[in-house]
């Protein structure tokens, strides 16, 4: 009976440490502004690690940029999808995960990626502008040069 009880109060204990309210999309958006996000150029991208983000996603940022830096890929990626379990609606973890994609060579999977990024992202904001710049370049590593180059224009126009 005893350790029932026990049992029960740690059970009580963990629940009470995960029952944090979730920030709402707002608050997400708050978070992600075009100043914290890495800035990507063909080849290279800033560290993950940049930007103020809810302490959990922090620090799976910081593990992704560890394996990033080692250049792990799958793990980046696992951290990356940790991250996004947490903050679903956030569209710089979809950023960077669709970064990583296109590191590992899945062009499709980081286009997929950028989209849902899209529909998160602030419309005319800068994020979605990177969002749209990398978009072209995984439909450039597609082969699908014609669409890359119109949303180029886009984006520019």
């Amino acid at each position: 009976m005893a350790r029932l009880v026990v049992l029960s109060l740690l059970a009580l204990s963990v629940l009470a440490g995960c029952s944090a309210v979730p920030p709402t999309p707002e608050q997400q958006q708050e978070d992600v502004g075009p100043a914290q996000l890495p800035h990507w150029q063909p080849g290279m991208m800033g560290a993950f690690t940049q930007g103020q983000h809810h302490p959990a996603v922090a620090s799976l940022f910081a593990k992704a940029e560890q394996a990033r830096e080692q250049s792990h890929w799958r793990s980046a990626m696992t951290y990356l999808d940790q991250a996004r379990q947490i903050q679903p609606r956030n569209p710089a973890i979809f950023y960077r995960a669709a970064w990583v994609s296109l590191q590992m060579g899945d062009a499709r999977q980081a286009e997929q990626l950028l989209q849902r990024g899209l529909v998160f992202a602030p419309q005319n904001s800068e994020l979605s502008r990177r969002l749209k710049l990398l978009l072209a370049e995984c439909l450039d590593a597609q082969g699908r040069v014609m669409e890359a180059d119109s949303l180029r224009a886009q984006v520019a126009g």
